[in-house]
């Protein structure tokens, strides 16, 4: 494994990149991809932001042209098809997979089992930053002096909540509460005071297995758990899964702060957010912070807190990650490489093109200076900050809460082994709780857990 002592001047931002006349030779390594006869390769890539977003498009298809014109010999064909674990397997599966697949942390560690990512070493440990890349984040991508992947940005759990709302409700927009306790009083004044739900909930595209995992870890628990011979077990049935669920009931059928919205996934929570429907709800801030700008959302009324906490200290902390399919020819390795260091990570490190990145994002009405947890170094990211701080278009005081929080709090993984799977078990877990009042949690617990058990003995088969 690399050893990653290089101050490489970087840090993960939350805006499509531009590549200007700054970005037009790349610090990226393998040399001229090598395709076949002419010496021309095509790559299909993810990560085109969804034709809904027009301004993030069009300085997406900006930033393809640039490259192309940059490297001539290298053609980008681009989806704005998002991961989906069920969908991509079988296209893996059938080696009808992108090139370049843009894919959750949650991921990797079972498609470099299964053989479908490529090793990249070869050419990432060429990258500028490449020994700068943040190792919590690179465990799961490294593996014996293999590299399977390059993270595009990580993430922790916050809480994102209506400034507005709050000081309708006689509350501080400067102070979002801090644990589940206040977050279950907050909602109740924000519902009573105002009439709209006082805490957002999803649950419905693995997002209820999702949040509980999220929300167990704030308490202490975890969902998994490895025993001495390598094996994983079903961790969830305990005292701090069913605080969570417990805490969920009362809410929705004592408090009625919930509303009655509960079997939606993210994407619906964020209109409604945005709408001015919803106080408060838990994700990563920095990750909906444009999706809510481009819907319309006002930038001074959003807020952004630390993850509400049952006595852990502690979030949960997940990253996205580009990976190369392993039917990729090398020459299609190297291009993808070098797309990766051109979009992902030198808007990042190389100062120059930051600046050009976040002029040319703030001219189109982008976000630009969204707080996130970096990639890279703090010294880098601070380099970063004072590169674009001219074009810094984000009230950068409204996050405040939430960036003080992710030093204070351990960072706990997504599950290691099929989350995903794990996710979508525990789906109807929630979905019960917030549609029946008399939901059974333990019955409910017991279920999910034979459930898991048999996802977790059927991948370790």
């Amino acid at each position: 494994m690399h050893q990653r002592t290089r101050c490489a001047l970087a840090a993960l931002v939350l805006v499509p990149v531009l590549a200007g006349t700054a970005a037009c030779s790349s610090g990226g390594g393998g040399g001229e991809a090598s395709g076949d006869g002419d010496g021309t390769v095509t790559i299909t890539i993810m990560g085109k932001p969804a034709a809904t977003n027009t301004a993030a498009v069009a300085l997406f298809e900006r930033q393809v042209a640039a490259f192309e014109e940059a490297n001539p010999h290298i053609t980008i064909e681009a989806s704005d098809v998002p991961w989906d674990a069920k969908t991509f397997a079988t296209r893996l599966a059938g080696g009808s997979a992108p090139t370049l697949l843009r894919v959750p942390l949650t991921e990797p560690p079972a498609l470099i089992e299964r053989g479908q990512v490529a090793d990249i070493s070869d050419v990432a440990s060429e990258l500028d930053s490449f020994d700068d890349l943040n190792p919590r984040v690179m465990q799961f991508l490294e593996s014996d002096g293999a590299v399977y992947g390059i993270p595009e940005k990580s993430y922790a759990f916050g809480l994102v909540y209506n400034r507005d709302l709050f000081e309708q409700a006689g509350l501080d927009p400067d102070s979002p509460p801090e644990t589940w306790d206040e977050v279950r009083e907050y909602a109740k004044k924000i519902s009573d005071t105002t009439g709209k739900t006082g805490f957002g909930e999803i649950s419905t595209n693995n997002s209820g297995g999702w949040h509980l995992t999220g929300y167990d870890y704030s308490f202490g628990g975890r969902m998994i758990e490895q025993a001495s011979d390598g094996t994983w077990t079903a961790a969830f049935n305990d005292g701090s899964a069913r605080d969570v669920l417990e805490m969920w009931k009362a809410m929705r059928w004592e408090d009625d702060s919930l509303g009655d919205n509960v079997l939606g996934k993210q994407e619906d929570l964020v209109a409604e957010f945005t709408a001015g429907n919803v106080g408060m709800w838990v994700t990563a801030p920095p990750d909906v912070y444009p999706n809510y700008i481009a819907a319309g959302g006002d930038p001074d009324v959003f807020g952004a807190g630390p993850m509400p906490q049952g006595g852990a200290d502690a979030t949960l902390a997940g990253a996205t990650v580009l990976m190369v399919s392993a039917t990729a020819t090398q020459a299609e390795k190297e291009a993808a490489v070098k797309w990766i260091d051109w979009r992902a990570l030198r808007p990042n490190y190389d100062l120059e093109v930051a600046a050009e990145t976040a002029e040319a994002s703030a001219a189109d009405g982008l976000p630009v200076g969204v707080p996130v947890a970096p990639i890279f170094s703090e010294e880098a990211y601070e380099a970063y900050r004072d590169a674009i701080a001219e074009y810094v278009n984000v009230p950068v005081e409204n996050f405040a809460p939430y960036v003080g929080s992710l030093d204070a709090f351990e960072y706990v993984p997504e599950p290691a082994v099929a989350s995903q799977e794990i996710y979508a078990a525990l789906d109807p877990v929630v979905q019960a709780v917030l549609t029946d009042p008399n939901a059974d949690i333990d019955a409910l617990l017991d279920d999910a857990e034979t459930r898991v058990n048999q996802i977790l003995a059927q991948n370790a088969s």
